[in-house]
């Protein structure tokens, strides 16, 4: 069946399969009878609490079932929720309210200069009101706006369509093969796309969604997963770094019970990677290509022979995908000597950039998605990712992709992580320098340079070598390459440093 919306296919499950398990946390949980009846009389609170269709509504996430029940009541009652994160700031929330023209928030403690209704009083007044009947949402009407995190520039506020989420909810659910009776353990935060998006999928599929706030706790993460049957979970990298780091290789007594893990939200380093698949041989391991403002656009089971260095894998059953030049001119063939800009299309795409029509225009044109990513396409149809368009590195003419010098540093035994930047250079222009993280035994850095003279070519080793006891990050795991580029400069690396005269 074809839905509307993700609202449309939650009222369907509660009436094709009521007593299913829709969305539960580790002492609570909802079935899709429990979660629709939920969600209606929601509804009718938040309009006797003065709410109205078309009002902007912030919405703090709690990462629990009342978040998601009054995230999906303002879908149904016409609002639009605007989800943040639950630690973020009062002067972040009006920045926020200010740019995405907000003056109603949700959360459980009131906001100066904000209309205040509690979240919690929601939950436990929400059954004094009959469930409210409104038509479903139709697919071409707004669903939500997510706000980037700003890390490389102004934070900006996306919007989407409902039929933006059921495409997207429908890549995962393909690109998964995700099975009927799904249980999938989402870890991440509820306000970021990734995350979201997941529980969307779940809920097409008339799946469950086990809902954790991080996994610090290892414990509640084995729990979890043994007491509601998990067959599945989507997790970033930095979250299966925690797990590899406090239980260790556990998450293999798993590799029957697991049908698919998906990793997003950033790379996944390769020694990570290489352990996942050592640990699940069994399970389809899954990375998802994509961005808020066009979800889920490709897909690459890593479990499989379709791994390739810098495959992001197949676009997805609603994605379209495009290369274009430097000029924005479309090339209708690409391959490794003649690599294109990725644009993506579809109806996965966001209608705009809210309020930014300037940054719109430079984003998204002719209904495709212009991102800054170098790519092209082999033979097979996969995808081959060398890297964004800014951070290639051009030395004395050549063009070096940062991923793949990392990808080659990474699986030196000695080191635990690294990123490929560059200085400048009066002879080349641009030097190629490596910012490795040793592990705190093993690590031998003659070693390290013998090992990638033998795997790299010439031009394409690094000329300076730069330890470091960590990288920067995104909260999410991405690597900050502009940051540490900076830091490079700030600290007057020079071709030579670490690996003695040129």
């Amino acid at each position: 069946m074809k839905y509307e919306s993700i609202i449309e296919a939650i009222k369907h499950y509660a009436g094709t399969q009521p007593d299913a398990l829709a969305v539960c946390e580790m002492n609570k949980s909802v079935t899709y009878a429990q979660y629709w009846d939920g969600i209606a009389k929601t509804a009718a609170a938040l309009v006797d609490a003065g709410l109205q269709k078309g009002d902007h509504v912030l919405l703090r996430n709690f990462q629990n079932i009342d978040y998601l029940t009054a995230f999906s009541a303002l879908q149904y009652m016409g609002a639009l929720p605007i989800p943040i994160e639950k630690s973020i700031n009062e002067e972040r929330m009006a920045e926020i309210a200010e740019k995405a023209r907000a003056s109603v928030v949700i959360s459980n403690s009131p906001v100066p200069g904000l209309s205040f209704i509690s979240l919690s009083g929601l939950a436990e007044k929400k059954d004094e009101f009959p469930p409210m009947k409104l038509p479903m949402p139709r697919s071409d009407e707004r669903s939500m706006m997510l706000y980037t995190t700003g890390t490389t520039g102004a934070s900006k506020g996306i919007i989407m369509h409902h039929l933006g989420d059921v495409s997207i909810s429908e890549n995962i659910i393909q690109g998964t093969e995700m099975k009927k009776g799904n249980v999938e353990i989402i870890p991440m935060p509820l306000n970021h796309s990734f995350a979201l998006r997941r529980y969307q999928s779940d809920m097409v599929n008339g799946g469950t969604a086990c809902l954790m706030n991080g996994i610090a706790f290892i414990g509640v993460l084995w729990k979890m997963i043994a007491k509601y049957g998990a067959t599945s979970m989507a997790i970033a990298p930095a979250a299966l770094s925690v797990i590899f780091k406090l239980s260790d290789d556990k998450i293999a007594e798993y590799d029957g019970q697991f049908d698919y893990i998906q990793v997003g939200s950033a790379p996944l380093p390769e020694a990570d990677k290489q352990r996942l698949l050592r640990l699940l041989p069994h399970t389809r391991l899954y990375n998802f290509y994509g961005s808020t403002e066009a979800g889920c656009a490709c897909i690459l089971n890593f479990n499989s022979g379709d791994d390739r260095s810098g495959c992001i894998g197949r676009p997805t059953v609603n994605s379209k995908i495009r290369f274009t030049d430097e000029n924005g001119r479309e090339m209708p063939h690409t391959d490794k000597e003649h690599p294109g800009l990725l644009s993506w299309g579809g109806p996965i795409v966001m209608e705009c950039y809210y309020k930014d029509p300037a940054e719109t225009a430079r984003t998204l044109q002719n209904g495709y998605i212009r991102t800054n990513d170098m790519a092209w396409l082999d033979e097979e149809g996969r995808c081959i990712l060398i890297g964004r368009a800014d951070d290639i590195i051009n030395s004395g003419g050549n063009k070096i992709a940062p991923s793949e010098i990392e990808k080659i540093a990474d699986s030196f035994p000695g080191v635990c992580e690294s990123v490929c930047s560059s200085v400048k250079d009066s002879l080349l222009g641009e030097a190629p320098v490596l910012v490795v993280v040793p592990k705190k035994d093993g690590y031998d850095k003659a070693g390290l340079l013998r090992f990638l003279s033998e795997r790299i070519e010439g031009y394409k080793l690094p000329r300076a070598l730069v330890e470091a006891e960590s990288l920067p990050r995104t909260f999410n795991g991405k690597i900050l390459r502009r940051q540490a580029k900076e830091t490079l400069a700030e600290k007057g690396v020079k071709p030579g440093d670490g690996i003695g005269a040129e």
